[in-house]
């Protein structure tokens, strides 16, 4: 959905993106070890207007934070 900006789900083309706190504080953090302690991580949401489906992404940025953080595993 992001590079494609179509929905996998309806084929829809109506897509709306916002960049969201990944959590951290009182919520739980979705991007632990992936940013400073000081500063909440980021989420990139991409919704459908047409049928309501979403997807969040880490901003590119944070990726390699993702990759050296003892917090996540890579999925087998």
């Amino acid at each position: 959905m992001k590079r494609t900006r179509k929905c996998p789900e309806c084929d829809g083309t109506d897509i709306y993106m916002a960049v969201v706190s990944a959590g951290g504080g009182h919520a739980p953090d979705l991007l632990p070890g992936a940013h400073p302690w000081w500063k909440r991580g980021k989420l990139e949401v991409f919704v459908c207007g047409k049928c309501g489906r979403f997807h969040l992404y880490v901003p590119e940025s944070a990726l390699p934070l993702v990759r050296e953080s003892k917090k996540f595993r890579r999925a087998r």
